[in-house]
């Protein structure tokens, strides 16, 4: 009978990302400030995002406090081509590594 309910719990670990399946890992140290990620606005031909309604999307850190980038652009595997976007950094507040989804892709965070 048990066999039967392995597979239910083993079900939410199907969408779990760790680090080493991450996109890329950002490193930095406490108090160092390096980019993180960049956003690009809702459409393909969109301008780029203030740093208001960035922060409105990105998912909260707790070993980074995110701050303005400025204007930036990067090529959107959405829209097939280099798009403008506001580039979002991250100082490191306190050591240890997560892994956090924005709108480029999984990004792994190591502050030591």
């Amino acid at each position: 009978m048990y066999h039967r309910l392995a597979p239910l719990l083993l079900f939410p670990l199907a969408g779990c990302v760790s680090a080493s399946s991450a996109d890329v890992t950002r490193e930095l140290a406490v108090g160092q400030t390096a980019h993180i990620t960049a956003y690009r606005g809702d459409g393909c031909n969109a301008p780029a995002p203030s740093f208001e309604a960035v922060m409105r999307r990105i998912p909260k850190s707790d070993l980074v406090r995110y701050s303005d980038g400025g204007l930036s652009s990067r090529v959107s595997n959405q829209c097939k081509k280099r798009v403008p976007t506001r580039a979002v950094n991250g100082t490191g507040i306190k050591a240890g590594s997560e892994v956090k989804r924005y709108q480029s892709g999984t990004v792994a965070i190591v502050v030591k």
